[in-house]
């Protein structure tokens, strides 16, 4: 019964969660019925010492009653156990099945913050429902319906007795509802805060090299220590309520085996029940009870384990909205940008003023602007992190929205302005990770090869101490500035992409890899794809089919290489006029 759905079984993503759940939950819950049925062996058991084995002396009777006792205690054993397996291995292969679905869900959405939409953390959601299925919340979740039954079996012995154990029960979940209401709301937002406390600090530590050369670190952890306090406030003031209800109940429910022993006793004298109904009845009801109580003490980790599932439910909607579109072919780099404009969230600013911009494949265009001009943001529009305002960015005719985000990545190169590399060797990151360091196969070890020649990147590879498989360390740390942006263009460069974009490219790069860079855009618009590079280095002007001028957010003046004497009206457009003249950077550069 533990076996798992298949990673892919025809649904849609977004029923993943749903369908995998309900399946598996199903057994569980029918084990449940099984293993409840068999806790009622010790009751019955003694009801049947007291009242028959004790009156007739039978020692027959007694036997089989114990062998009966016993084979029912090992088939409990054996489920119970086949139980927990099962909620164990559902929550591991919940994570690996919706793992991967979610992680690149939490990167878009990291790369492109919607605006008032509250953080969410898609893989500790992950984490904290599989915690939950593995954990003893679920089980009493399961054990506290069978409750009716027992019930059912005291007032079968004798009515008054299942009033009274009805009317306990009744107490308890008004106390377990209390508490749910008065945790609901503040739960929630207690959780937020102390979620909002750890991105802090992880923030912190991310930028752990600037925070220690600032001297930031003292005001860095007095901020943490500001939230984390009144997290801290908060969640005791929540759980003062809480807690008292939960000692209440604890309380209540000893006070109830109590009342119930001291009822069945008044019954036996009254005659009206036997000393066998008597103790059975008090264990019956603390089994009923067992559960309800458990539920009331972990109440606060189920409502966490329900609010990460709705946070997943509509995480894996919206990625399956975006992902139901018609596969479209791999794109041949034309681009086309339409009135675009983009206005970040929260802010009231446009960074970016209806852009409008035509590249045909083979092309490149070079995009020049002062500080504050928009240059990053258009490209990062361009190549999809960011989701624009109004207008639309179209390779070859199609918005890039309408691309799967993995076949648009295939497609497109970039080299963002702040280079980062990932822990691993170089050929891993030059090969998107798409590849294991220690068997690479033959086609991609080519791929990553023709990627580093095509950057002008594999003579400085090879004099790394291990080459391809030099460990580049935690975000690159261990190359120099000039080596990480040499790896990521080869990086951009992987696959033959059609489009590249390339933010300041040759900002860390010395006369070598500027070199370098150099032929590597010849050889890109040999083969025909297009290159848009955000620059303001002469000599990578000069190799522009297109310059764009940029100010404020809109484009300010334009030139092409058939129009090399249009006036662009600013200093960089002028420099790019210049370097557009055949021979004119050659001359310069001498």
């Amino acid at each position: 019964m533990t076996n798992m759905p298949p990673a892919t079984d025809g649904r849609p993503r977004h029923e993943g969660l749903r369908h995998l759940l309900r399946r598996q939950l199903a057994w569980a819950l029918l084990f449940s019925l099984a293993i409840n049925l068999a806790l009622l062996a010790p009751s019955l058991f003694m009801l049947q010492v007291y009242d028959r084995v004790l009156v007739t002396r039978s020692l027959e009777t007694l036997t089989m009653l114990v062998a009966f006792a016993l084979i029912t205690l090992v088939a409990f054993a054996a489920l119970d156990q086949v139980r927990s397996r099962l909620l164990t291995v559902l929550g591991m292969v919940l994570e690996q099945r919706l793992g991967p679905v979610v992680l690149p869900e939490m990167m878009l959405r990291q790369a492109r913050p919607a605006p008032d939409a509250a953080p969410v953390d898609g893989m500790r959601d992950l984490g904290t429902l599989r915690m939950f299925l593995s954990g003893p919340g679920i089980v009493a979740l399961f054990d506290a319906p069978w409750a009716v039954v027992y019930l059912a079996l005291i007032a079968a012995f004798d009515w008054h007795l299942g009033l009274l154990a009805t009317g306990a029960t009744l107490l308890l979940l008004l106390l377990t509802w209390a508490n749910q209401r008065l945790v609901r709301g503040s739960f929630a937002r207690i959780q937020a805060d102390a979620r909002g406390a750890a991105r802090w600090i992880e923030r912190g530590m991310q930028n752990a090299e600037a925070v220690t050369a600032l001297g930031m670190a003292g005001a860095l952890v007095r901020r943490w220590a500001t939230q984390t306090d009144a997290v801290q406030r908060a969640t005791l003031a929540s759980s003062a309520g809480s807690s008292a209800l939960s000692a209440v109940s604890r309380g209540a429910r000893q006070a109830i085996q109590v009342v119930m022993l001291a009822a069945g006793a008044w019954l036996v004298i009254r005659e009206g029940v036997t000393p066998g109904v008597m103790i059975a009845s008090t264990i019956i009801l603390g089994r009923a009870l067992a559960p309800v109580e458990q539920l009331l003490v972990g109440w606060g980790g189920l409502v966490e384990a329900r609010a990460a599932h709705d946070r997943l439910r509509q995480l894996l909607e919206q990625c399956a909205r975006r992902q139901s579109g018609t596969a479209l072919p791999r794109p041949t780099g034309r681009v086309a940008v339409e009135a675009l404009s983009y206005v970040a969230p929260g802010s009231q600013r446009a960074l970016l003023r209806h852009v409008s911009l035509q590249l045909q494949a083979g092309e490149i265009m070079a995009i020049v602007g002062g500080s504050g001009a928009g240059k990053t943001t258009l490209a990062r529009l361009l190549v999809g992190v960011l989701k624009p305002t109004a207008g639309a960015v179209r390779l070859d005719g199609a918005e890039i929205a309408q691309y799967e985000p993995e076949q648009l990545g295939a497609a497109l190169g970039y080299l963002p302005q702040d280079v980062e590399l990932f822990a691993g060797t170089v050929a891993e990151n030059i090969a998107r990770f798409s590849i294991a360091s220690a068997s690479p196969g033959a086609e991609v070890s080519a791929a990553v090869l023709a990627a580093a020649e095509a950057a002008g990147a594999h003579e400085l590879i090879l004099r790394l101490p291990g080459g391809y498989d030099t460990p580049v360390g935690e975000s690159g740390r261990q190359l120099s500035g000039g080596q990480r942006q040499r790896v990521a263009l080869a990086r951009a460069l992987f696959g033959a992409p059609a489009l590249v974009v390339l933010d300041e490219p040759d900002a860390s790069l010395d006369a070598e890899g500027e070199e370098a860079l150099m032929a590597a855009l010849q050889r890109i618009k040999a083969r025909g794809a297009s290159v848009i590079a955000v620059t303001q280095r002469r000599r990578l002007l000069g190799l522009a089919d297109k310059v764009v001028v940029m100010r404020d957010g809109a484009v300010e003046r334009m030139a092409t290489r058939n129009d090399p004497n249009a006036e662009l009206g600013s200093e960089a457009g002028k420099l790019a006029s210049m370097s557009l003249e055949p021979g004119d950077s050659a001359r310069k550069e001498s």
